[in-house]
């Protein structure tokens, strides 16, 4: 079967909003910016954009500032998130907290522990140049629009060449965690071992996740709709707790969120030939294979899981391998591949859970995408596209012939 790949561009054509517009937190942190920047003259575009669906925590902007600088002509071009702070399922100052602390101090220590190794810069981990006027409201970050950067529609079935480079940059942030974990020890211990998952599962996101879950088995047959509520309670428990970190005993800092859309991919001559990971919002010490498994079955059909998923492991597996010897680190040692294996199989049916309870928000049709500043996610219904039907029930059907449902 082919598929019709779409590739997103970010609607950036329309004006809507001046700088004199943007709050005013935002403004100060511009004028900061210029000024380091080196301009002697400026003046700063900006522009709110909409990504059909594919952020639901944050309103986006585009920002240039234009102007001379002491040797010339000069554009910063900037991407900034700016926070709903109306957002009911989770404390939204600690989730800019949690992304603040990747770009200002993890990303530095994995960046020291790569000048160490002197692994080629064409070798590294890839993330989004930040400013350090981000804050607990706003991440301010390098325009990767502006480099051509863009990112595959998010109810598409994902490109091989687009998963095969999201899942070596997936396998280098894990590695760089188990490396931090050996070189920078006191840092690991103190900051990243007491990253635990935002979402607390109190009343109002209880409510979130049965709507969702309920939305979601609508679309079923009818003997897997009973089969799965009946089910209910013990299937919100196993998701609870792959989402809090416990999937497996092997742990590391995880993502949180990587799926498709939290991806930015570059193309060339029609080939994808770069990718960044990026909205590090939800980072948590947890389970690798909780990532792996939650980017796989939230952009693929089952064909392709059929055709690539054990080339996409493997591949995973070779490129730690890899990364760990730059670090004089043995593979064998760090995360053996019967381990590996065996975190995999324990963590298959998080493909499923996270499409019962996360699916409708991600397939979710783009008339009817949430507008969180407004809706009570507890209490607002969901219109799915068509696609989520066809993917739920494949992976329905292959959790019950894996042993899993």
């Amino acid at each position: 079967m082919q598929v019709e790949e779409t590739y997103q561009d970010f609607d950036t054509t329309k004006v809507v909003c001046t700088s004199k517009e943007l709050p005013c937190s935002l403004q100060a942190s511009l004028e900061k910016i210029a000024q380091k920047e080196g301009y002697l003259k400026y003046k700063i575009l900006s522009r709110s954009i909409s990504t059909e669906g594919g952020n639901y925590m944050a309103k986006l902007y585009e920002v240039d500032i234009k102007g001379k600088t002491p040797i010339g002509e000069k554009e910063t071009n900037i991407f900034i998130k700016h926070s709903i702070p109306e957002f009911n399922l989770a404390d939204v100052s600690e989730i800019y907290c949690r992304e603040l602390f990747f770009y200002n101090e993890v990303s530095k220590v994995f960046t020291g522990l790569e000048d160490e190794a002197k692994i080629p810069v064409d070798e590294r981990y890839r993330s989004a140049k930040s400013y350090y006027e981000s804050n607990s409201e706003a991440i301010i970050l390098q325009n990767l629009a502006k480099d051509g950067f863009t990112t595959v529609f998010r109810m598409d079935v994902m490109p091989l060449r687009f998963a095969e480079l999201s899942i070596q940059q997936l396998a280098k942030f894990h590695t760089l965690s188990l490396v931090m974990e050996r070189k920078r020890p006191e840092f690991f211990a103190k900051k990243i071992k007491n990253l635990k998952q935002i979402m607390q599962f109190e009343e109002k996101n209880l409510d979130f996740c049965k709507r969702m879950f309920d939305t979601s088995v609508a679309i079923l047959e009818t003997e897997t709709k009973k089969k799965l509520n009946d089910n209910y309670s013990q299937l919100l428990e196993k998701y609870k707790k792959y989402i809090s970190g416990d999937g497996t005993k092997f742990k590391c800092l995880c993502h949180g969120d990587y799926r498709m859309n939290n991806i930015l991919m570059k193309m060339k001559e029609g080939e994808i030939t770069e990718v960044i990971p990026v909205d590090y919002q939800i980072i948590l010490y947890g389970s690798p294979m909780a990532d792996f498994v939650y980017f796989i079955y939230g952009a693929t059909d089952r064909e392709f899981r059929k055709n690539h998923l054990d080339h996409l492991k493997d591949l995973y597996y070779a490129t730690m391998k890899n990364y760990l010897k730059y670090f004089e680190m043995d593979v064998n040692e760090t995360y053996p591949r019967k381990l590996f294996e065996d975190n995999f199989h324990e963590c298959t049916d998080f493909g499923l859970l996270s499409l019962l309870f996360l699916g409708p928000f991600f397939f979710a049709d783009e008339n009817e995408v949430p507008d969180l500043s407004k809706d009570d996610l507890s209490t607002h219904t969901v219109s799915v596209d068509l696609k989520f039907k066809d993917r739920l029930q494949e992976v329905v059907q292959e959790m019950i012939e894996n042993d899993k449902l």
